[in-house]
């Protein structure tokens, strides 16, 4: 009997932990992708790029911006179907719209 009950509550502990570990499915696209935390601890999204008359903006964590704008001590330099690029006193990061990868270079 006492079995049962340490293995009833086994399977409760082991439950509530997986649960605890999941990931949120609706959490936007790029999201596990962050800057160093050299660059002023900042996490930079990439949620969409819109394109309309020829002109492309870039939605980066909530803010619209085109090319020449800054934003976060980072100037938007360029703007694909795919991504941006941005540069920094740090360097340049390249932040993808499909992927949660930044590449930075020096």
């Amino acid at each position: 009997m006492v079995y049962k009950i340490i293995l009833v509550l086994c399977f409760l502990f082991i439950s509530s932990y997986v649960k605890s570990q999941q990931i949120d499915p609706t959490r936007p696209f790029g999201e596990i992708a962050t800057s160093n935390s050299s660059e002023k601890g900042a996490t930079l999204v990439l949620q969409s790029i819109i394109e309309s008359n020829n002109k492309r903006k870039a939605i980066i964590n909530g803010q619209a911006l085109s090319v020449g704008d800054k934003y976060n001590g980072f100037n938007l330099i360029a703007i694909s179907k795919n991504g941006v690029v941005l540069d920094s006193p740090q360097g340049r990061m390249e932040l993808s719209l499909f992927s949660g990868v930044i590449a930075n270079s020096k």
